[in-house]
């Protein structure tokens, strides 16, 4: 049985980007939900992975919709996940559309000459 009084040791890099991600979360803003979804019950949360692959907004809200379980019945909770993945679908599409683009093509093009 684990003594709350042990401690570990980290290396103060990984602490500091643990923390960044919200893995280490020092305050209590993962710690609960506005709304029903359940992500404050995980380890790690839809945010953590936004800023560790510095998601678009497309591809963070898809993420979002995939780790998410809404609702309390079984049933609720199946219609739920029809619906998310609907939106996700959805959500493909107009990105889809974006990168055809040859303006979408521009910016990628232009961003990367920059760097």
């Amino acid at each position: 049985m684990e003594n709350k009084d042990d401690k570990v040791s980290i290396n103060r890099d990984l602490y500091n980007k643990l923390t960044k991600l919200g893995i280490i979360n020092e305050d209590s803003v993962r710690s609960f939900n506005v709304g029903i979804s359940d992500y404050s019950k995980h380890l790690i949360q839809p945010w953590a992975i936004w800023i560790d692959y510095n998601l678009n907004a497309f591809d963070a809200d898809i993420v979002k919709r995939i780790l998410r379980k809404k609702g309390v019945s079984p049933q609720e909770i199946k219609l739920n996940r029809i619906l998310d993945y609907k939106k996700i679908i959805h959500i493909c599409q107009e990105r889809i559309r974006l990168l055809s683009t040859n303006t979408e093509m521009e910016h990628i093009i232009e961003k990367s000459n920059l760097t």
